[in-house]
């Protein structure tokens, strides 16, 4: 686990102030809870709707391909 800090407005404090408290958790589970479902929808919408280099011809199918392909992965297999 790393340590960070945030600065927060007043509103934001206030709210996760009260979220925590109403959930029973520390501020900081609260924001570590906030952060795992973020990430976790934010990766299911990539793969959903891929944009920026997740649009490249086979940029997610094949973990092994080499330098040599690097052709045929960017724009895809010549006809």
């Amino acid at each position: 686990m790393h340590r960070t800090q945030v600065m927060l407005e007043d509103s934001q404090y206030v709210a996760l102030r009260e979220r925590a408290r109403r959930s029973g958790k520390s501020m900081g589970e609260t924001i570590r809870e906030l952060l795992s479902r973020e990430t976790s929808l934010g990766a299911e919408r990539i793969l959903k709707e891929p944009e920026g280099l997740y649009t490249l011809e086979g940029a997610l199918s094949d973990g092994a391909l080499a330098a040599k392909d690097h052709d045929s992965v960017l724009y895809g297999k010549r006809k």
